[in-house]
Parts: C-alpha cells; sequence; structure tokens
C-alpha cells in the first residue's frame, strides 16, 4: 500500500510539473501567436482588397451595424464587416469579410473581398485544417475559391446544391462549407441593406 501510495504521489508531482510547465509556456506563446494570426489576417484583407482597387493605398474601418443578422453562430463566430476605402477620400469602395463554416475536421475561415453592388471580387482562405490531400487542396485557388469571383450570393451554390459551382473531387462537405458560409455572409449583408444604400458615412455605420 505504500509503495502504491509513493508511486501515486510521484505521478501526481510530475503531473503538476508538466501543467505548471505548460501553462508558462503558453503564457509565453499565447501573445507571440496572437499577434501572427492578427498579421495573417492583415495580410489577407489587403490582398483581396487589392482586387477593388489595385495600385491604391487602401484604409479599412470596421462597421457597426444595429440588427445585423449573424449568420456564424453555430461556429461561435459573428459577422464583421470591414469597409474599404482609399484616403484621402472616405467614401467606401467595398467591403471585406471573414466568412467561418465549420468543415469536415475544423472550422475553414474565408476572407472575401465584395463590390458595392454585392458582388465578389476575390477571396482567399485565412484559416483551415482539412484532411491533407483532401479538404487542405482548398487553398489552392483554383480548385475552388477562384470561381467565386464574379458572383453574388444568390449563385454561390454548389452543382450538387441547385448551383453552376463544382465541387472539391472528393471533398464536397469542404467545399458546400466554404460556398455555405460566403453565401451566408452576404446574405447578412444584403439583408442590412448595404448592397443598396448610398455610399455616404451616416446610415448603417
Amino acid at each position: 500500500m505504500a509503495e502504491m501510495l509513493k508511486i501515486g504521489l510521484i505521478l501526481m508531482l510530475v503531473a503538476l510539473v508538466a501543467a505548471v510547465a505548460l501553462g508558462f509556456v503558453n503564457s509565453r506563446t499565447a501573445p507571440i501567436i496572437a499577434i501572427q494570426k492578427e498579421l495573417a489576417k492583415q495580410s489577407a484583407m489587403n490582398s483581396v482588397a487589392e482586387s477593388l482597387s489595385p495600385g491604391d493605398s487602401l484604409a479599412f474601418d470596421s462597421l457597426s451595424i444595429t440588427g445585423l443578422e449573424n449568420p456564424y453562430a453555430s461556429c461561435d463566430n459573428t459577422l464583421s464587416i470591414v469597409k474599404i476605402s482609399v484616403p484621402p477620400d472616405t467614401a467606401r469602395i467595398g467591403y471585406v469579410f471573414i466568412a467561418f463554416g465549420k468543415g469536415y475536421s475544423s472550422t475553414v475561415q474565408t476572407m472575401v473581398a465584395v463590390e458595392l453592388e454585392g458582388s465578389i471580387s476575390n477571396t482567399t482562405i485565412l484559416f483551415q485544417q482539412e484532411t491533407p490531400g483532401l479538404g487542405a487542396n482548398i487553398v489552392n485557388p483554383s480548385k475552388l475559391i477562384e470561381k467565386f469571383i464574379g458572383l453574388t450570393s444568390s449563385e454561390c451554390l454548389l452543382t450538387k446544391d441547385g448551383g453552376g459551382i463544382d465541387a472539391m473531387t472528393g471533398c464536397t462537405i469542404t467545399s458546400r462549407t466554404v460556398t455555405n458560409s460566403i453565401r451566408s455572409g452576404l446574405e447578412a449583408m444584403s439583408e442590412a441593406g448595404l448592397f443598396s444604400q448610398a455610399d455616404t458615412e451616416g446610415g448603417a455605420e
């Protein structure tokens, strides 16, 4: 009995030391990871927004829209819309937002740039942890996401769902996740009146 208690105490101490060590490492690395994620988001925003006004130095301003529907509640995320303008003019030239959708093995995040009338001007995958060699191929623009350019919300449907977008071979779940999440974001923006209201600094902002 004494030997068992000794072993149990040793195991408890080992677990405690490991937990403290992990906590210490996490406290040191968490801020660095957060910064890297923010830099990746900013880079993606700049990348897709160039399609709206190539060659210009763009400004990004978050929009606060009362009553805006959240289409991503199931992913524990919200629809956050950013206005794009070309300084010194503050009039918007388009929008960017991140579409969230539960894929086969991860929540896929897609950065989307949108024209004022509601058509997609560019997209890029911001985050995914789908199956390597299958769903993870979503990071290759030619596999799926470049097919969204020029489409509106009603056109964002896979062929299998009655639309005109072909899913990636063997990756229907991931393809549908990205397609549906982008469409949901566009629909929420449309219902909020962002694609029909005048380009002024009042209204929804």
